[in-house]
């Protein structure tokens, strides 16, 4: 998963300035306070040059998932080859406990709640805007169709039973859904029965 450090090193271009300048923009203001105007006043650029990148402030919302769900991919998939039961329970640990996991072989940091509380802002944009939905669609997909990869390994592996993955996926994509949607909102919400009872689940139905 991402880091709490999305930003951390200076942006290498104009284009990821601007998502930077958006990122603060929806920590600071939100949804509604967001406009092209207050990013190119945050980065210090003129309006011109930001539409010059986006067509307007959706598509650069839009683009701004993308970004995060490309870093997302690089995470997951750099850690590839690791057994599959150490992999899933390294991204559950992260997302539900808020834990970098603690393997050596494995090199996933937690979500931030800043960046689960914009993620989460741009995901409600879905309930009412086609290109939304689409967009975060194709993320949930993409999410699930990793989730899937793991687990159909670990089935090739012998380490879990012979279950349909994508059913599997499906379902810890919804628990993790529920997680960044209580994280986002609340206050050091208390995930430990999340935890608990997601472990449960694949202890007896998933693992052998």
């Amino acid at each position: 998963m991402v880091s709490e450090d999305l930003f951390a090193d200076p942006p290498t271009d104009t284009q990821e300035e601007i998502l930077q300048a958006a990122f603060e923009v929806l920590q600071e203001e939100g949804y509604s306070g967001l406009s092209i105007k207050r990013i190119a006043d945050e980065v210090g650029l003129q309006k011109a040059s930001v539409y010059h990148h986006y067509s307007d402030k959706d598509d650069l919302l839009l683009s701004f998932v993308e970004y995060v769900l490309d870093m997302i991919e690089s995470d997951l998939i750099q850690t590839s080859d690791i057994d599959p039961k150490t992999h899933l329970e390294a991204i559950l640990d992260s997302i539900l406990l808020g834990e970098r996991a603690s393997s050596s072989a494995v090199e996933i940091n937690p979500p931030s709640d800043d960046l689960l509380r914009v993620f989460i802002q741009v995901r409600a944009q879905a309930t009412h805007d086609p290109d939304y939905r689409d967009r975060i669609l194709a993320i949930d997909n993409r999410h699930e169709e990793h989730l899937a990869t793991i687990i159909q390994r670990g089935i090739d592996e012998g380490e879990f039973r012979d279950v349909d993955p994508n059913h599997v996926a499906t379902t810890l994509s919804t628990f993790i859904l529920g997680t960044f949607s209580r994280r986002a909102t609340r206050t050091q919400p208390d995930l430990t029965p999340v935890h608990q009872s997601i472990h449960s689940y694949l202890e007896n139905g998933v693992y052998n």
